[in-house]
């Protein structure tokens, strides 16, 4: 697949940005994101809407990019990693946690539910086809959840290496992760927690946290 990397305009985002509604992302999300939608046009003729219909798209798209130089790759995770976050925040009761440019600390918070993942980490896996890290960029959750996760993901089986790392699999994770963490809730009367942005600091920030202090 050839590829022309081309910068994204703030005309040029305006633009296709009338078309989606944002709400309370990061501007720099929003960049990021609406770029991947004119990448993906430019290669496919689709346009992606941030429907769980169309990631499909996206991963066959980000599977062309595999050939390409790493210093391509690299500047598309970003790009493909916003657009996932998003699709994923407008789909459940989400918000962003995402320091601008610092994308190894980017993160999608669930407020129902102790859950977070690294959106652009997952990108990054989706297009290089490998783990990121060791284990995998995964799902966090709390300790006592832990089996719950394993539940939820052992009902995929055995699947191909390239089924495991598309952003269309990690989205039916999440789907089962979520439904099995809700009524976890649910069984200990827990099911009107809201977890907001100083919840998952404290938890996950603490070094940060303890610095500003």
């Amino acid at each position: 697949m050839s590829l022309c990397v081309v910068e994204v305009s703030v005309a040029k985002a305006s633009a296709v940005s009338d078309v989606f509604a944002f709400d309370e992302t990061p501007d720099r999300v929003r960049e990021l994101s609406l770029g991947c939608v004119q990448y993906v046009q430019r290669a496919t003729g689709v346009v992606l809407d941030f429907s769980s219909e169309t990631l499909p798209v996206l991963d066959y798209y980000l599977q062309g990019l595999r050939g390409e130089k790493p210093a391509v790759r690299a500047l598309l995770a970003p790009a493909a990693g916003a657009y996932f976050g998003e699709l994923v925040r407008r789909i459940f009761a989400a918000r962003w946690h995402a320091p601008r440019e610092e994308y190894d600390r980017w993160r999608v918070e669930f407020s129902q539910c102790f859950l977070h993942f690294n959106p652009v980490a997952m990108a990054h896996e989706a297009i290089d086809g490998a783990e990121l890290v060791e284990g995998g960029s995964g799902f966090g959750v709390n300790a006592q959840d832990l089996p719950l996760l394993k539940a939820a993901l052992d009902t995929f089986g055995a699947i191909s290496e390239d089924d495991y790392f598309r952003l269309a699999t990690r989205l039916e994770a999440l789907e089962s992760i979520v439904d099995r963490l809700l009524a976890s809730a649910a069984q200990r009367g827990e099911s009107k927690v809201a977890l907001g942005p100083d919840f998952y600091r404290m938890s996950l920030d603490r070094e940060e946290t303890e610095r500003a202090d």
